[in-house]
């Protein structure tokens, strides 16, 4: 908890208890979760929380580049907070949404000479492992 106090204080942003749960769930889990995910999950700890308090956090959280946040067109925003250059693939069949830690590298070929490359969003859709495990046997 130390820990993520510290990386909100770094970003000038007060460390509320509300804060502070927000990113250690987003940091601990990284199961790129919406406002409502993020909601259920921490509500019974913390009776006071409510989805406004979960989505402006959220919201400050990516104004201060803390957190980038995913649109896969399922109405409903996700987040993530691992911020640096990377893909994500969304299983079609559970929804689950998984990090691919290195970002192709022919991204980079793509950049035009004298620009600069601040963020990817590269969305990739298909079966997770454990889908298709299921649907072969």
């Amino acid at each position: 908890m130390e820990n993520v106090a510290h990386i909100l204080l770094q970003k000038k942003i007060r460390p509320s208890v509300q804060r502070v749960k927000v990113l250690s769930y987003l940091l601990e889990k990284r199961n790129h979760p919406t406002v409502d995910m993020i909601y259920t999950e921490l509500h019974p700890q913390m009776p006071t929380l409510s989805r406004t308090t979960v989505y402006n956090t959220l919201e400050l959280f990516r104004e201060n580049q803390l957190v980038n946040t995913l649109d896969f067109g399922e109405g409903s925003l996700r987040y993530d907070a691992f911020c640096s250059p990377h893909c994500h693939f969304e299983c079609e069949e559970c929804g689950q949404v998984f990090d691919i830690e290195t970002p192709p590298p022919a991204i980079d070929g793509l950049v035009p000479s004298g620009f600069s490359l601040s963020r990817t969003s590269l969305y990739l859709y298909g079966k997770c492992r454990g889908c298709r495990r299921e649907s072969t046997l």
